[in-house]
């Protein structure tokens, strides 16, 4: 007890001296962040103000160049208001962060400044209105004189026409050469104002590009000359009737561009704003960069008051660090003392080795050394715990053996070498054993084939060392009876500081055979499988046949029926032809009389005609060839666009539905592409239109129309709607049957070929009616993805 109360007092009085010492670092702690509490309060109330109303007006002066800027960039004279109502936000922001700043020296000087530009903004913002006011009507006397010039353009050509056609009439005969010469003069004359119009319009043009840079008085003045010239020139066109429109848009021209007129009044004011808004924006740029230099000189001063006041804040705290190192060296000082004393007495040390033994119990290792000894409280518990751990090894040892004999399992225990250390008597009963011989291992227990395995389980690296566990199952032999199916098991358990194994065998035998007899079962049931599968192999090739016969003779089909189609339309394909190939007779008649006169002007034009009719009978017999050729029902799917194969339907269908004067119009004008073949889509195409056709050539009203419906994401519906009586309600379930139709001439195949393509196509199709009554065929087909 001494000793304990020695240790007691020693620890009482280190740790009132390590409070003494940490009550003085919080005294110098507190004495330290006051001092820089009141500096903090200072830069707070005085400083930080100040700088932060500095802040504000600069980002407001910032923001004003902003403003500013985008009203000078502005032309639009509606959004003059709104940037000037900006403008305006920017400066009341300004003068509410100068009122701020009343307590500074500058503040007279910054206010007085700010005063001032306020003024000029206004001027300037009056200025800028004006000027895109004034810039608008330039501009639209710009594009009035733009209007008159094209117009005078357009006006030359039936005045040329006309006097073209004038000499073409007088120079076969030349009979009156006068006349003739008159007409010449009055050509040349019109080419000559001409020429000297576009000088003007160049001129003028000119002059109002470069009217900031240019002396608008010599400008004027030779424009001037170039108007009297023009006028001039004008007036001796005055006996011809055909030049009155012309005269009169020139004269108009000349009233504008004229010196003093409506341009040069424009441009003179164009240029004096331009340069009064100069004026202006050099004057508040001026006072904005007075007003920066203001706000720079209030921060540098703010600045040099917080580099005092932190070289103030830095002293202190370099003493205050200097106090508190010193106080914490001398606490860790008594700490390692008080550590070594601890130390030197062995109470922290036996204290650690006892917490050690203590763990190594609380873990199962009831065969570790018990370190601890000695006549005080620390040996006396050491003492315990060693008898603590004999009377746990005592009680596993008697346990274990019990389990093992009381269990009706086979099990014996073994060392690391396969030294039997215990069989229950289960096991001496399967190895038929009445008293178990000493030094024997496990191996020698089986026969001498099973030897090899069950001794490689003992070895350095086999899997019940490295795994702690393993399994094994094999075949026992005894005499006179049948031969026994074992299973080991094999465990690696504790038992005090040794490992140990222990083995419990299973008779598995009945479980075995019963698996043979599966195993039996399972091979002929498998011999039996295979032959049924080559039986079913040969029906699919069979079905496969079969079904490429189906495919033969419905591409034979739908061959028949796009020749149908094209019988259907060969009448007034043919009269399609036909026309442009009168045409082309026509022209190229045309051609060999002007070649005979040498009239080579008009020939390009006729030869460009004859191309195009050429080419548009070209496209009528491409696509006719294209629909006809026969297409095969297994060629793979590729991305089609319907706009396009409506196209090439329309150049089948379109001679036939002129001669009905039937009006096909297609709402789909945007892309939308679908996984079909092309051919075969096309087909299905002709097929509605050639039936929509038929359905509306008895009535008054005959329009069809090609659609797209609403749908999910992943399919299209374009639906073919007619102007016809639409089906019939009895009937209309029976279309898609093949050999059933409405016509009185026709084989009833195409609705039920156009639902064969679509199944191909993983699609379908419906029968309905519109809002009109009419028929309304609708294709459902997957949508191509692009991504």
């Amino acid at each position: 007890m001494p000793f304990r109360n020695t240790i007691g007092k020693n620890l009482i009085l280190a740790i009132s001296f390590m409070a003494t010492l940490t009550i003085s670092v919080s005294m110098i702690a507190a004495v330290t962040w006051e001092t820089l509490d009141d500096q903090i309060n200072s830069i707070v109330e005085k400083n930080i103000p100040t700088l932060k109303t500095s802040y504000q007006l600069e980002r407001n002066t910032a923001g004003l160049q902003a403003a500013l800027n985008q009203l000078g960039n502005n032309h639009d004279p509606l959004l003059h208001g709104e940037l000037k109502q900006k403008v305006d936000e920017k400066l009341a922001r300004i003068t509410n962060t100068i009122n701020h700043t009343s307590l500074t020296e500058l503040h007279p000087s910054i206010k007085a400044e700010h005063e001032a530009l306020l003024t000029d903004t206004a001027v300037y913002a009056n200025l800028l209105y004006r000027h895109n006011m004034q810039h608008a009507s330039l501009a639209q006397t710009e594009n009035n004189i733009k209007w008159l010039h094209q117009d005078l353009v357009d006006e030359l050509t039936p005045i040329r026409q006309e006097v073209e056609w004038q000499l073409t009439r007088m120079l076969p005969n030349a009979i009156n050469i006068e006349a003739v010469a008159d007409v010449m003069t009055e050509f040349s004359l019109i080419q000559s104002i001409t020429v000297h119009e576009s000088e003007l319009y160049q001129l003028v043009q000119e002059i109002i590009q470069q009217r900031q840079s240019r002396d608008l008085g010599n400008a004027f003045y030779f424009i001037g000359y170039k108007t009297d010239e023009v006028s001039k020139m004008s007036q001796a066109l005055n006996h011809y009737p055909s030049t009155v429109s012309y005269r009169q848009l020139l004269q108009e021209l000349i009233t504008i561009v004229e010196p003093n007129g409506i341009l040069e009044q424009q441009l003179r004011l164009d240029v004096e704003l331009h340069n009064a808004i100069d004026k202006f924006e050099r004057q508040i740029q001026a006072r904005l960069k007075h007003q920066e230099e203001v706000i720079q000189a209030i921060v540098e001063k703010e600045n040099t008051s917080l580099r005092e006041l932190n070289e103030q804040t830095r002293e202190a705290v370099q003493l205050s660090n200097l106090i508190l190192f010193v106080v914490v060296i001398l606490s860790i000082f008594l700490s390692v003392i008080l550590s070594i004393y601890l130390v030197g007495r062995g109470i922290v040390k036996r204290l650690n080795l006892l917490s050690q033994d203590l763990a190594a119990v609380a873990n199962d290792h009831l065969n570790a050394q018990i370190q601890i000894s000695g006549n005080d409280e620390i040996g006396k518990l050491g003492d315990n715990l060693r008898h603590f751990c004999q009377q746990m090894q005592e009680m596993q040892r008697s346990n274990a053996l019990n389990l093992i004999n009381n269990t009706q399992a086979s099990i014996i225990t073994c060392d690391l070498n396969g030294q039997v250390e215990s069989v229950n008597p289960s096991a001496q009963t399967l190895f038929r054993y009445d008293t178990f011989p000493q030094n024997k291992t496990v191996w020698s227990l089986f026969d001498n084939k099973m030897q090899p395995r069950l001794q490689s389980l003992f070895d350095e690296n086999s899997p019940l060392l490295l795994n702690s566990a393993c399994q094994l199952t094999l075949k026992h032999a005894q005499e006179s009876e049948n031969n026994l199916y074992l299973r080991l098991d094999f465990r690696l358990f504790q038992q005090g500081s040794f490992e140990k194994v222990i083995v419990t065998m299973t008779d598995i035998t009945e479980q075995e055979n019963a698996a043979r007899w599966l195993e039996k079962m399972v091979r002929e049931k498998t011999q039996s499988l295979t032959n049924r599968n080559r039986q079913l192999k040969a029906e699919i090739e069979d079905r496969k046949r079969v079904e490429a016969d189906l495919r033969s003779t419905q591409d034979e089909l739908i061959q028949a029926a796009k020749m149908a189609v094209v019988g259907q339309t060969m009448t007034s394909l043919a009269h399609e032809l036909n026309q442009p190939l009168s045409a082309i007779s026509t022209h190229v008649f045309a051609t060999k009389m002007a070649i005979e006169r040498e009239n080579y002007t008009k020939l390009p034009n006729s030869l460009e005609k004859i191309d195009n009719l050429t080419s548009r009978m070209g496209r009528i017999v491409a696509s006719l060839r294209s629909f006809s050729k026969k297409q095969s029902a297994s060629s793979p799917l590729i991305p089609v666009d319907v706009p396009s194969c409506f196209q090439q339907a329309m150049l089948i269908v379109e001679s036939r539905a002129k001669v009905q004067k039937t009006r096909i119009t297609s709402d789909i004008n945007y892309p939308l592409r679908v996984q079909a073949d092309q051919v075969q889509l096309e087909q299905v195409l002709v097929n509605l239109l050639v039936n929509s056709c038929d359905s509306v050539a008895s009535c008054e009203l005959r329009e069809i129309t090609v659609s797209e419906l609403a749908c999910e994401n992943s399919r299209i519906r374009i639906a073919v709607c007619d102007s016809g009586k639409g089906f019939d309600a009895g009937i209309i379930k029976k279309l898609f049957i093949p050999f059933t139709t409405t016509k009185e001439v026709g084989l009833g195949l195409g609705l039920s070929i156009c639902r064969s393509i679509m199944n191909r196509f993983d699609g379908d199709i419906f029968l309905a009616s519109n809002l009109q009554g009419g028929a309304m065929v609708v294709l459902e087909l997957n949508k191509h993805d692009d991504k």
